[in-house]
């Protein structure tokens, strides 16, 4: 699974041992010409997760690392926030995106 060595990649280069946490996209599981059944796009999300999850273990086992959420090629989709701060809170399961460097706004995951 490719997702497997860019993470791994990252974390031999010691990015992941360096970070408090990792966001990680939804993945796609379709595209124009394919649309798997329900149940098989639900497994390969899960086994791309697992892949991710297993690999920052492995080099930084405290990471928060927050699964799923909807940017990059997806649909709906979140803007990142250029230059601004994203927070990421494990025990609430709140992604905090600071889009203008003043005003937090908050989005609850799960």
């Amino acid at each position: 699974m490719q997702i497997r060595r860019w993470v791994r990649g990252l974390g031999e280069r010691g990015v992941l041992a360096a970070v408090d946490g990792v966001i990680v996209a939804r993945p796609p599981v379709s595209n124009h010409g394919v649309v798997p059944p329900p149940h098989d796009r639900e497994q390969l999300r899960t086994s791309h997760y697992e892949a991710v999850i297993g690999e920052i273990a492995r080099y930084n086992d405290d990471a928060v690392v927050c699964l799923g959420v909807p940017f990059g090629h997806t649909r709906p989709q979140w803007i990142l926030p250029y230059g601004g701060g994203i927070r990421l809170d494990g025990l609430t399961q709140v992604v905090t995106a600071d889009y203008n460097r003043g005003a937090p706004s908050s989005r609850t995951i799960g």
